[in-house]
């Protein structure tokens, strides 16, 4: 028996167990057994199976893949892999050793893509992952004060919601601040101030924030401005009302320096507006 044929018997072999006392692998153990050039590449491949299969226990996955994946990487069960006990023409023999160490390829190619694949949730999982905000405590950590923030960092991307380009009385400060609230680099927050002339009222001034949808948990259970309710909140002594909302991928938090009535009209006014 040459070194090739040799090998394609020996693949079949799985790792720390009995499978080399088989008759069918009889010519093949006794090749092995005299070729060192083969005793090195069968202990590649059983090394490269006992890794696998290492590497499969020690990833904290769902316990049904885990054990399709290590079924897969110590091979077929018994019966599949090699002939049974009915003793097959020599020929038969060839073909099935051949097709198992086939199918014995493939699997070794897709549990080693399978387990990178788990080893890069593991290390992803393992990775620190970004603070979430309730969205009940938005308002508060919003500074009323822009005076000492800093230029945003278009570290996430944003739009104004809608109503607020349609409106001539509402103007939006041209350049948005950012806000860390987590002490992680990088800003959380993008802020800028806003006026809303009424004809016959004084302005109404407050704050707009916007922030990634993905960093609020729960989300805000409104979808438009004009739904959304208003709170008074408590920051630097003063009294703020505040809105909450989602459009898409990004929460809103609107801070208006007034009273709730002052909210309410800039949100029945933009909505008028809109339609």
């Amino acid at each position: 028996m040459d070194c090739q044929t040799a090998l394609e018997f020996l693949d079949c072999v799985r790792p720390d167990s009995d499978d080399l006392d088989l008759p069918e692998i009889a010519d093949a153990r006794a090749h092995l057994d005299s070729c060192g050039a083969c005793q090195q590449s069968f202990a590649e491949m059983q090394s490269f199976d006992r890794a696998v299969t290492t590497v499969v226990q020690n990833v904290d996955v769902p316990e049904g893949l885990r054990s399709s994946l290590l079924e897969a990487s110590v091979g077929e069960p018994r019966a599949e892999a090699f002939a049974d006990a009915d003793k097959p023409t020599p020929e038969a023999t060839t073909e099935n050793e051949s097709a198992a160490s086939s199918r014995r390829r493939k699997l070794r190619v897709a549990v080693s893509a399978a387990c990178a694949l788990l080893l890069g949730v593991g290390v992803w999982l393992s990775q620190p992952q970004p603070v979430q905000f309730a969205e009940a405590d938005l308002p508060k950590l919003l500074p009323i004060d822009l005076s000492q923030t800093e230029k945003f960092d278009t570290g996430f991307a944003f739009a104004l919601p809608a109503p607020w380009t349609a409106n001539p009385r509402l103007r939006v400060g041209r350049e948005f601040r950012g806000i860390d609230l987590d002490d992680d680099p990088g800003h959380d927050a993008a802020v800028a101030i806003f006026s809303y002339s009424p004809s016959r009222n004084a302005p109404t001034n407050g704050i707009l924030a916007a922030i990634p949808a993905s960093r609020v948990a729960p989300l805000p259970k409104f979808s438009s401005f004009a739904l959304a309710d208003s709170r008074y909140i408590q920051i630097d002594g003063r009294r703020p009302v505040a809105a909450v909302w989602q459009e898409g991928d990004t929460v809103y938090v609107c801070l208006v320096l007034g009273s709730a009535a002052d909210l309410e009209r800039i949100q029945r006014n933009l909505s008028t507006a809109a339609a």
